[in-house]
């Protein structure tokens, strides 16, 4: 679906995340007892299915942070994946797309790209 140069965009956009996270007080969030969900691990997850594809995301063992997080879920990441592809058809929308969302705009929250 994505080329090694969409695949390299996904990639950076999410090395950017990760060294720049947003604090938790400027991006949405849930928490469920000690477990945390945030935009950024979201967008991370979203990232990480979009470069490695969905087999390999399904097979990939979940980060210490996910582990038994009933807030997170792969099924739902692959579905929203989906429709981001659906929707946005190439990488440069979909990272458009999301870029809006952890700046604030569109609809900001986990659960709701």
């Amino acid at each position: 679906m994505f080329n090694a140069e969409d695949i390299l965009k996904f990639k950076r956009y999410c090395q950017e995340i990760c060294f720049k996270p947003l604090p938790l007080s400027a991006q949405a969030c849930q928490r469920q007892g000690t477990y945390l969900w945030c935009l950024d691990w979201e967008m991370i997850e979203l990232l990480k299915c979009l470069f490695n594809g969905e087999s390999a995301y399904l097979g990939d063992p979940p980060p210490r942070r996910l582990r038994n997080n009933p807030l997170w879920s792969k099924d739902t990441i692959i579905s929203k994946v989906n429709t981001l592809i659906a929707e946005y058809k190439t990488a440069e929308k979909i990272i458009e797309y999301l870029r809006e969302v952890r700046n604030g705009g569109a609809q900001g929250k986990p659960g709701n790209l």
